[in-house]
């Protein structure tokens, strides 16, 4: 955010000199180009499928949209003379893991895909886990986002039914993670992992403890 208030305030230092318009999406979805392992959705998009985020998928709300209508609405902005300032771009607000779960299960029976929906104490305890803060997990977790779009419908076409569907984003998405050989048999899951160690842990500590005390007794005689 501070960037690109940043980039506003360049644009008015210019002094008129160049114009500036800011394309800004909700979460951006959709079938990658190329291999690389680096982008955020990509890596939900895996951990979905990989058996990361088994058994419970978050129910976090957020606004979400087709990578390529981003690019289309960029292309729009370009090409429209009168386009200024910032225009917020989503196809659906709406619980994005949840969604994707569904589909996926549906769609890719084999994966290790997440069967059921967690509870909101699990997304705020593991949200840092997965890298996000857990006082933004909290201001998403079960509450849809109001996003007025209303600009972008009415400057660059993208009246809300030309959006790509976001079930037809994840699918495509998956499809193309599968045919690219992106998506790995299974990965460790988080949670389980986590609550093993918590109970495990002081099970050990214990009995470290307690062959400690003995060892002592035993020195004593």
């Amino acid at each position: 955010m501070w960037c690109l208030q940043r980039a506003y305030e360049m644009c008015k230092e210019a002094g008129g000199r160049w114009t500036l318009c800011s394309i800004n999406p909700g979460a951006i979805w959709g079938p990658p180009l190329s291999s690389r392992l680096d982008g955020e959705s990509i890596n939900q998009c895996l951990d979905l499928m990989s058996g990361v985020m088994w058994p419970f998928a978050a129910e976090i709300a957020m606004g979400v949209v087709d990578v390529r209508d981003v690019a289309r609405a960029h292309i729009a902005a370009m090409e429209n003379p009168g386009a200024s300032g910032r225009y917020l771009i989503n196809a659906r607000s709406g619980f994005l893991l949840v969604d994707a779960m569904r589909v996926l299960r549906r769609e890719h029976p084999k994966q290790w895909v997440p069967p059921m929906v967690g509870p909101k104490w699990g997304a705020l305890f593991f949200s840092p886990i997965l890298g996000l803060p857990r006082d933004l997990c909290a201001a998403m977790l079960g509450r849809c986002p109001i996003i007025d779009a209303s600009k972008a419908a009415e400057d660059l076409g993208m009246t809300p039914e030309s959006y790509i569907l976001p079930e037809s984003t994840i699918s495509e998405m998956a499809a193309a993670l599968m045919a690219k050989g992106m998506v790995p048999p299974f990965r460790m899951p988080i949670v389980p992992v986590v609550l093993a160690s918590a109970i495990l842990l002081p099970v050990f500590a214990a009995l470290g403890l307690s062959l400690g005390l003995s060892a002592v007794g035993l020195l004593r005689r």
